[in-house]
């Protein structure tokens, strides 16, 4: 009978065992899907960024006067003529903006789209960890589904 309660009691503690991976992993799980859509807005911003620089250098070259096709939304555009092509308006944030000259312009998006890719490579790394971690409780949840299974076949 003790031998018994040993096997009801081992097999309590695993069953525990398993809940709490099964936990720990649908949490990593819910943690990594959330880094990744944040990621995802991270790598959004930074080809922003890359537009906004690409453009800023394309109206280096251009004059006042000259004419341009311009994006509205909706897959739409609009004609515009420069009035001047040295002063840019860069967003700051908090809904503060700033009117720079190009190559100040360049150098503070170039500096943001730097600081976004920091975090883009901190996320990754975050991301990679976590999906370590989740390998880790599957593959512990399959040695206790084996043991289990094994342990069951040698009852009968």
């Amino acid at each position: 009978m003790e031998e018994r309660e040993k096997g009801v009691t081992e097999m309590d503690r695993e069953q525990a065992e398993v809940q709490s991976l099964l936990l720990r992993l649908r949490q990593y799980q819910a943690q990594g899907e959330a880094t990744s859509q944040e990621l995802l807005f991270v790598r959004q911003a930074i080809g922003e960024h890359e537009k906004a620089i690409e453009t800023i250098k394309q109206l280096k070259k251009m004059k006042a006067g000259d004419e341009l096709i311009v994006p509205i939304g909706a897959n739409s555009s609009v004609y515009v003529t420069l009035s001047t092509t040295d002063k840019i308006i860069v967003r700051l944030g908090g809904g503060v903006s700033a009117e720079k000259d190009q190559d100040s312009s360049i150098a503070y998006l170039t500096e943001k789209r730097g600081e976004l890719e920091n975090s883009q490579r901190e996320m990754t790394g975050v991301l990679q960890k976590m999906e370590q971690e989740a390998q880790k409780l599957q593959a512990r949840l399959q040695e206790l589904a084996s043991a289990a299974g094994t342990g069951r076949q040698s009852q009968t």
